[in-house]
């Protein structure tokens, strides 16, 4: 019996000691999970950031390979802004291709050595390199000269070079984002235009962004009043848009076609000049997060070297295919005829008074389309 009883002490002290070592084991988790708790709610949090931040990159870096294999042997093509980033590497590829390439930049010395690296790189000898100040139309109109001294050809014109930064004026006074990225284009496709005319078939390339869907375009207010760099870029790709317009409208019976791209989010130094600590942040942020020139221009050489576009002409591409663009652009005839002739004036030419008309008619035209639309519309 005595025996009995001490067992089932000795039972009654194991179970008791079992359940003491038991609650200091769940008090000892206690204080690891306090201590590790927020380490591992920072980590959760930490993955999905940089999850969202990797899926944000591949959305940013994504891309449409130039389905076009064509090559341009005994084409000539001239490149603005071609010492870096997506010109650069368009001369590249078209180089490869077997064009003739004509660069441009700022620096004599600087776009030579770009010329010289080309041809290095692509084997192409046929790659040369001529200085052009987009900011001023006395250096244009220099560079024309020199260039159809020098160039019995053009087939192509990519439009490419671009301003983005503080606020700055051109050699004739002109708001320097405007001035650059649209007006000096402007003046240069005129002044070319009629090489492309006796070459055609032949292709104006303008690479814009759709950074003009928050664009504001005001005639009597080319200085930009308020200037904001984010702002005066925007209205400079808008100008760039309706110009594109114009120069199917005007040239397309004669066989040049106009193509705008947008190549997408592509790490250049178009932000090299952004000011302040904003600046900083959005060239960190694309070295990091947008896709290298080399793909980014991958819709720019489609346009300038792919088949069956004829029927495209005035549109505006992305990932090579056309994209609609909004009804500033798209619906605008108006605006495009009041921007070239007022860019005309700038230029120190003749705008086109007949052409306005014509653009009267368009007008009319369209809206006598959507009156019947509206019309069919009620009838449903």
């Amino acid at each position: 019996m005595a025996a009995k009883n001490h067992a089932k002490m000795a039972a009654a002290m194991k179970q008791r000691l079992k359940v003491e070592e038991l609650a200091e084991n769940y008090d000892e988790l206690e204080d690891v999970v306090e201590d590790v708790f927020p380490v591992l709610v920072l980590t959760m949090v930490l993955m999905c950031v940089l999850m969202v931040i990797f899926a944000l990159r591949l959305y940013l870096r994504w891309f449409t390979p130039n389905p076009s294999q064509n090559r341009i042997d005994g084409k000539t093509v001239l490149i603005t802004g071609a010492t870096s980033g997506i010109g650069k590497s368009t001369a590249v590829e078209l180089a490869r291709r077997g064009g003739r390439i004509v660069i441009t930049g700022k620096d004599r010395s600087k776009v030579e050595a770009v010329a010289r690296n080309i041809r290095k790189k692509t084997g192409n000898q046929q790659v040369n390199g001529m200085p052009l100040d987009l900011a001023s139309l006395r250096n244009i109109r220099d560079f024309v000269e020199e260039f159809q001294k020098r160039e019995k050809f053009l087939h192509v014109l990519i439009n490419d070079a671009g301003y983005l930064g503080p606020e700055r004026k051109t050699d004739d006074g002109l708001e320097r984002s405007f001035g650059v990225n649209y007006l000096g284009h402007f003046y240069l496709t005129y002044l070319l235009v009629d090489i492309m005319k006796k070459n055609a078939p032949s292709r104006i390339i303008n690479v814009t962004s759709d950074a003009y869907k928050s664009g504001k375009l005001d005639l009597a207010d080319l200085a930009l009043a308020k200037y904001n760099p984010s702002t005066a870029y925007a209205r400079s790709k808008l100008a760039q848009l309706l110009f594109n317009n114009e120069c199917h409208r005007r040239y397309f019976q004669r066989c040049v076609w106009s193509f705008a791209v947008h190549p997408g989010p592509t790490a250049t130094e178009l932000l090299r000049s952004y000011p302040g600590t904003y600046g900083s942040f959005l060239r960190l942020f694309a070295r990091v997060m947008f896709k290298p020139p080399e793909d980014g221009m991958q819709t720019v050489v489609y346009c300038a070297v792919g088949d069956g576009l004829r029927e495209f002409s005035g549109k505006y591409f992305q990932n090579c295919q056309v994209v609609k663009t909004q009804n500033v652009v798209r619906a605008n005839a108006q605006l495009s005829a009041r921007l070239w002739n007022t860019s005309a004036e700038l230029c120190g030419f003749e705008g086109d008074a007949v052409w306005e008309e014509e653009v009267q008619e368009v007008i009319k035209e369209e809206e006598a389309a959507k009156e019947v639309k509206e019309e069919d519309k009620k009838a449903q």
